[in-house]
């Protein structure tokens, strides 16, 4: 039958086991070796997509970090500000009460020497009244007295001055 379609059996069989050692041998040395560097590559390909992804996770994870650190670093900035905030106030606070307390010292000392000179002027204006007083006193008197109660005069003024 195959024989009327001008198809020779023996040839036929020769052709396909020739047909299937050409197949086994493409297999095993053209299409085997080239799947199998096409596999390698596509795992290649795949290991570099999951360490890109590792990669990315990674740099989110340090970029949340980072962003961590950066929030911490500006509270403990903010806090060292008003730390320093608060220091300077209270040394100016301080300042300016040391200031005040010398200032009223101050004040104080030249209050009180401002009164000392005062009544030491007073006691001197006091005293120079007095010695004008006597002077005119002496020289109404040296017109009018002896020398003898003058001198009793002085002496007993004196003495009531120094009691």
């Amino acid at each position: 039958m195959l024989e009327d379609l001008g198809i020779n059996g023996w040839q036929l069989a020769v052709q396909m086991v020739a047909f299937i050692v050409f197949v086994f041998l493409l297999w095993r040395f053209a299409l085997g070796p080239i799947v199998s560097v096409l596999d390698k590559r596509q795992a290649r390909i795949s290991e570099s997509l999951e360490a890109a992804e590792r990669m990315q996770a990674e740099l989110k994870e340090t970029q949340a970090k980072n962003e961590e650190v950066m929030a911490q670093a500006r509270r403990e900035a903010q806090e060292v500000l008003v730390t320093a905030r608060q220091n300077a106030e209270q040394i100016e606070s301080r300042a300016r009460e040391k200031a005040e307390a010398s200032a009223d010292e101050f004040l104080n000392r030249a209050q009180e020497t401002l009164r000392q000179e005062t009544a030491q002027a007073r006691q001197a204006l006091r005293q120079e009244v007095a010695d004008l007083a006597v002077m005119a006193a002496g020289r109404i008197i040296r017109k009018e007295i002896n020398p003898a109660d003058q001198r009793d005069l002085i002496e007993s003024t004196l003495a009531e001055r120094q009691a």
